[in-house]
C-alpha cells in the first residue's frame, strides 16, 4: 500500500540484482456470480468441507465466513517494495552484490559506480536517514558494514557480531541498528530470539566493539522491531517476538532484562496470526489479529484490547497517527478508530457501510490532504471490479466503478493521484468480445483523484510488476515483464494528463525506486534494477523518457 506505517525489517534478500526472476505468484481469489465475472466459486466447499460455515471458528485459520462460505484472507500486494530492493539516499543509489561481497554506489547523474568491499553474502541494506550512507548486514561472516559516502572514495567500517542475522532495522535518528533472526528460519547459531544492539554512532566515531555492540533476548520468534522517536531521538525499542512484546531502554547503557507484555492467545496463536502497524516515531503501535475480532494498542507499557464487530482483514494507520482505519469485509464496513479515546471507549468506534462491497484493504494517502482525511477501499477476494473512497470523520462513501478487478491500489506522495493495478480474469463471462479481451488481460488504471476520472492501461499478457512514483507526484513508472515473449517495458505515465508513453528496458526488471531530487535536476526520476549478470540498473527520466543504463557492477561499471 502506499501509506503503510509498519516498521517491519529491510527482508532478507534472497538474491542480488540479477539473481531472481520469479514474477509474482497469480492470485487465490474467489470470483462471486455476476458483476462481470466468471460465474462460478473460488473451490471452496467442493474439495474438502470449505463451505456450509456457520461462524470464523469453522473455516481455516486467516479466512472468514460470509454467506455460509470460508473466504481466504485478503492478498496484501506491494509491488512498490521488493524482498532486496537497492536503496537511494540524498545523492546516490545504493544496491546490493552478494556474488562479490560488496555493495554498489551509483551516482544516478553521472551514472559512476563505485564497488564497495562488505563481508561475504551481504543479506541487508538500510540508508542512514538524511545522509549519504547506509548500513549492510553479511550474513557468511556475521558482520555489520557502515558505508559512508560524504566523502569520496566511500569510508566503510566494520563490526563484527557474534552470529549470523538476517534482518536489519535502523531507528528513525540513524542512532542505533538492530540486527535480528529471519522469522522464517531456523537462526543458525541455534540461539531463538537473540538480536544484536548496535550503537551506530559509537561505531562510526571508533569506539571499541565492546562498547558498540550487545546481545539482548527477545523473545521466541521475532516477527517485528519497532523503535520509539522522542524529540527527535530514539528512546525505545519494542521487539515483538510470537507470544511477547519486549521494550528496551535506549536511554541507559544497562543490558539487564526487558519490560515484557505477554500477548494474548488470538494474537500469539502463530506468527501469522496478527498484523502489526505503527506510526512512524512508533509513539502509536497496534496489532490486527486475523483470526478474532479485535484490535489490541501497545502504549510502550501495556496491552489494551479493542473489539470489532468482526475480523479486520486490513489495518492502516492515519499519518499523524491520530486515528486507525480497519477494513471489516464480512459486513463490507470500514471501521474508523480515534486514537486514543475509542480505546478507552470502544462505544465511540465509528462503523461506515460501503454500498456493493468490495472492502477488504486499505490505502491511505502519506500526508494529510487539504482536502480532508480519506482512504481507497477495495478487495481482491470478492472479484469486485470497483474501489470506494471513504471521507473521515464524515464516512461519506463514493464508489469508482473501474474496468477490471482491482488487485493493489497506490496513492501518490502528493495523494492528488493513484495507481490501480488490475488482475487478469480469465474466467470472464462478458459477452462482448472487446469486453472480454480487457477482462482476460493484464493491466494498470491512474486515477485522478480530485475529478475520479480512471484512464486504463491494458498491457497484454505482459504482467506490471513494479512502480514508483517520483518524488513529489506528477509522474509514475510502471514496469512490466513478459519472460515467455522477453517482452521487458517501463510506462511512464502523466499524471496531469493520464497519459502513457512505452519505454524499452534492456532486461527483466526486478526492483524499482524513486531517485532523490538533486540540484539542478528535474524531479521525475526512478530507476530499476533489471537482471543481468554483472548487474544492471537504469535511472529514467519519467517526464522526457530518457533511459540511462549502467551494466557491470562487479567491473566498476561501464554506461550503455
Amino acid at each position: 500500500m502506499t501509506f503503510r506505517p509498519r516498521l517491519v525489517a529491510i527482508i532478507t534478500a534472497c538474491c542480488w540484482l540479477g539473481a531472481c526472476n520469479a514474477a509474482p505468484s497469480s492470485l487465490n481469489r474467489i470470483i462471486p456470480n455476476g458483476e462481470n465475472s466468471g460465474g462460478g466459486s473460488s473451490g471452496f466447499g467442493s474439495d474438502g468441507g470449505f463451505s456450509g460455515c456457520t461462524t470464523n471458528a469453522n473455516c481455516p485459520g486467516g479466512f472468514t465466513c460470509e454467506s455460509g462460505q470460508c473466504v481466504p484472507p485478503e492478498t496484501e500486494q506491494n509491488r512498490g517494495l521488493s524482498e532486496a530492493p537497492p536503496i537511494a539516499t540524498p545523492r546516490y543509489v545504493y544496491a546490493l552484490n552478494p556474488s562479490a561481497a560488496s555493495v554498489a554506489r551509483i551516482d544516478p547523474v553521472s551514472l559512476a559506480i563505485e564497488a564497495i568491499p562488505v563481508g561475504p553474502r551481504p543479506v541487508a541494506l538500510v540508508a542512514l536517514p538524511g545522509e549519504d550512507a547506509a548500513i549492510a548486514l553479511s550474513f557468511d561472516d556475521a558482520s555489520l558494514s557502515v558505508i559512508d559516502s560524504r566523502t569520496l572514495p566511500s569510508k566503510v567500517t566494520r563490526l563484527a557480531l557474534r552470529r549470523q542475522f538476517g534482518r536489519l532495522d535502523v531507528s528513525a535518528d540513524g542512532k542505533f541498528a538492530v540486527a535480528w533472526p529471519d522469522p522464517a528460519s531456523p537462526p543458525a547459531s541455534g540461539a531463538e530470539g537473540i538480536f544484536a544492539l548496535i550503537d551506530v554512532a559509537k561505531l562510526r566515531a571508533g569506539a571499541p566493539a565492546a562498547d558498540v555492540s550487545s546481545e539482548r533476548a527477545g523473545g521466541f520468534r521475532i516477527t517485528d522491531v519497532v523503535f520509539r522517536v522522542e524529540g527527535g531521538r530514539a528512546t525505545k525499542l519494542f521487539v515483538f517476538a510470537k507470544s511477547t512484546i519486549s521494550t528496551f531502554d535506549l536511554t541507559s547503557a544497562t543490558t539487564g532484562l526487558p519490560t515484557r507484555v505477554t500477548l494474548p492467545v488470538s494474537f500469539s496463536t502463530d506468527v501469522t496470526s496478527r498484523e502489526v502497524v505503527a506510526s512512524r516515531d512508533g509513539r502509536v503501535v497496534m496489532l490486527r489479529s486475523t483470526v478474532s475480532a479485535q484490535l489490541a494498542a501497545f502504549d510502550g507499557v501495556a496491552l489494551s484490547s479493542v473489539p470489532l464487530p468482526e475480523v479486520a482483514t486490513d489495518l492502516d494507520l492515519l499519518p499523524d497517527g491520530t486515528a486507525a482505519v480497519a477494513a471489516l469485509r464480512s459486513a463490507g464496513s470500514v471501521a474508523y478508530i480515534e486514537l486514543p479515546a475509542d480505546l478507552l471507549n470502544p462505544a465511540g468506534i465509528d462503523t461506515f457501510a460501503v454500498a456493493d462491497g468490495g472492502v477488504g484493504q486499505v490505502a491511505l494517502p502519506d500526508t494529510l490532504p487539504a482536502g480532508g482525511m480519506f482512504a481507497f477501499v477495495w478487495s481482491n477476494v470478492t472479484g469486485a471490479e470497483a474501489l470506494s473512497r471513504v471521507d473521515f470523520p464524515s464516512g461519506r462513501v463514493t464508489r469508482y466503478p473501474v474496468e477490471k478487478l482491482v488487485d493493489e491500489v497506490a496513492l501518490s506522495p502528493d495523494g492528488k493521484s493513484a495507481l490501480i493495478v488490475h488482475a487478469p480474469n480469465p474466467s470472464t463471462t462478458a459477452t462482448d468480445p472487446y469486453e472480454a479481451a480487457v477482462d482476460r488481460d493484464e493491466g494498470f488504471s491512474v486515477f485522478d483523484i480530485q475529478s475520479g476520472f480512471a484512464q486504463l492501461q491494458r498491457t497484454g499478457a505482459t504482467k506490471p510488476t513494479r512502480y514508483a512514483f517520483s518524488p513529489r507526484g506528477g509522474y509514475v513508472g510502471v514496469a512490466l515483464r513478459n519472460d515467455t515473449q522477453k517482452r521487458y517495458q517501463l510506462q511512464a505515465v502523466n499524471l496531469a494528463s493520464l497519459v502513457s508513453t512505452t519505454l524499452t528496458l534492456a532486461s527483466t526488471p526486478l526492483f524499482m525506486g524513486t531517485v532523490p531530487e538533486a540540484p539542478g535536476v528535474t524531479p521525475h526520476r526512478v530507476f530499476v534494477s533489471q537482471q543481468h549478470p554483472a548487474g544492471r540498473i537504469s535511472v529514467i527520466q519519467l517526464d522526457s523518457g530518457q533511459v540511462r543504463t549502467a551494466t557491470g557492477f562487479t567491473l566498476n561499471g561501464e554506461i550503455q
